[in-house]
Formats: structure tokens, C-alpha cells, sequence
């Protein structure tokens, strides 16, 4: 986990903060999204970022040596991007053609963005070919069985919000029964999937990795967001 969260804090600690704040506390999804993107490419390796923002993440990718194109819906965002990432594509990513791409990447990488259309598994299958044979695909999806949400739904309550899990923006709702099959339905075969378990107060790398490894006992249950790492499927 070193490498992964050394390079956030770097990243977090020399520029200035994007769209959303680059988070530095281990085990946040943040971090496990570095640890996956990381673990499963090396430095020279070309990764494509849905859902850039303004390359506050890819950054963290292009400082540890990868190499980074995006793709972003808000031109604003996009031009920041640029700064960061070799290319940034602008549009909606529902209707993205891939053969724009220079592909084959190493890694295909989408932090919290596929919620936000309103098919990600036809968006996924259609860049997949853009996907090198040996490459992998890591997703972050926010968790919509997660505890708190049951607790509104035993009360009768299902209210939209600025941030979180119910963000009005999020078009598609994914649990980690549902979130494979989705994956599956797009060509790919999760290998690995974890949840961040974000436990208010708990910031040391020793207990949240406590709270990360008691937490994924349930992820269902307890996590926040699930993550997935996978490979193209057969």
C-alpha cells in the first residue's frame, strides 16, 4: 500500500485540489483506486481514465510513471485535464465513439463516473476493444446496499443529495451481487473486489486497515464504495 498512498500525498500536498478533494487516508477508495490502478500496470504503461475531471487523479497515475488519456463531459474540466493527460476527449461518454482512442491501454480506469450514465454496460462493451488482451479494468461504483441507505429505506425515506451515494446526478444503482453481473454483461470477469469501509475519525494507516479488512467481512453491508479490478472475460 506504500507506493500507493505515498503518491497521493504528494500529489495532494503540491497542487491545488480538483473538482473533488483528492483523498489521502488509507483504505478511502481513493487509495484503493491508486493500489489497484498501480499494482496492475508499470511505468510507461498507457491508461484511459473515464470521468477525468480536471486530472487531479490521473495525476497521481502520470507522477508514477503511467501514462494517461481521458475523457470528460464538462469542457472546463476537460481543459484542466489537459495539463495533466497526453489527450483528453471531450463529450458525453455515453455516446463516445472508441475509435477515437489510440488504444490498446494497459488499464481502463473509471473512479465514480459510470453511476452517471445511463448505460455503463454499453459504454464498457464498446470500449472494451480499445482494452489491451492483458490489461485490466478498475471501476469504483458507489455501494447502494450500504448500511445507511438501508436504514433510510426501513423508515421510508429515499432522498437525493449533493454528494454520497444517493448524489441526484447518479443515474444507476449497483450492490456487489449486482455490480459483477453488470460487469459480466459488458465482456469482463471481476478478479477482485473490495469495498472502502470509511469509519468517521479513523485515520491512521494501522486501524484503518483494521476497519478496511472487519468491513470487507460484509461489504454489502458495510461498504461505501465497491471496488473492482478485472480482466477481459472469455
Amino acid at each position: 500500500m506504500t507506493e500507493a498512498l505515498n503518491a497521493l500525498r504528494r500529489v495532494a500536498a503540491s497542487t491545488d485540489h480538483g473538482y473533488v478533494e483528492l483523498q489521502t487516508i488509507p483504505y478511502r477508495a481513493h487509495h484503493l483506486l491508486a493500489e489497484e490502478a498501480l499494482s496492475v500496470t508499470r511505468p510507461g504503461d498507457r491508461v484511459f481514465e473515464g470521468g477525468v475531471s480536471s486530472g487531479y487523479f490521473a495525476r497521481v497515475l502520470v507522477e508514477s510513471g503511467r501514462r494517461v488519456d481521458g475523457h470528460e463531459l464538462d469542457p472546463a474540466a476537460a481543459e484542466e485535464a489537459r495539463a495533466v493527460c497526453e489527450k483528453v476527449h471531450e463529450g458525453d461518454l455515453q455516446i463516445f465513439d472508441a475509435d477515437e482512442l489510440d488504444g490498446p491501454y494497459q488499464l481502463m480506469l473509471f473512479g465514480d463516473t459510470l453511476e452517471h450514465v445511463p448505460d455503463p454496460a454499453s459504454v464498457l462493451r464498446r470500449l472494451r476493444s480499445q482494452l489491451a488482451d492483458d490489461g485490466h479494468l478498475v471501476v469504483s461504483i458507489p455501494n447502494i446496499a450500504n448500511w445507511t441507505v438501508r436504514l433510510q429505506l426501513l423508515f421510508g425515506r429515499f432522498r437525493y443529495t449533493d454528494r454520497g451515494i444517493l448524489d441526484r446526478t447518479h443515474l444507476r444503482f449497483y450492490t456487489v451481487a449486482t455490480l459483477p453481473e453488470m460487469l459480466a454483461d459488458a465482456g469482463f470477469s471481476v478478479v477482485k473486489l473490495q469495498a472502502s469501509v470509511p469509519v468517521p475519525g479513523v485515520t491512521g494507516e494501522a486501524l484503518a486497515r483494521v476497519a478496511h479488512r472487519v468491513g470487507n467481512l460484509r461489504p454489502g453491508f458495510f461498504g461505501y464504495n465497491l471496488i473492482a479490478t478485472c480482466t477481459k472475460g472469455s
